[in-house]
């Protein structure tokens, strides 16, 4: 009889209550995106979510030298 009653539940929730996907969120920001390596040079642009879940990233710029 409980487990009748807890699969009824679970169907009328179902029908009024919309499931939400744990794993559907956006990765955590910010986060780097390597660009090019010119001139000794080592250019990266940061880059973060929005909240519909797009990348943005702003311009290239340099960070080291490359190979170090």
């Amino acid at each position: 009889m409980r487990k009748t009653l807890e699969s009824l539940s679970d169907k009328l929730l179902g029908v009024f209550v919309t499931k939400v996907d744990v794993g559907a969120a956006c990765p955590p920001d910010p986060f780097y995106k390597h660009c090019y390596c010119r001139e000794r040079s080592d250019f990266r642009q940061r880059c973060s979510y929005n909240g519909a879940c797009k990348v943005f990233c702003g311009p290239c710029v340099v960070f080291r030298r490359c190979g170090a």
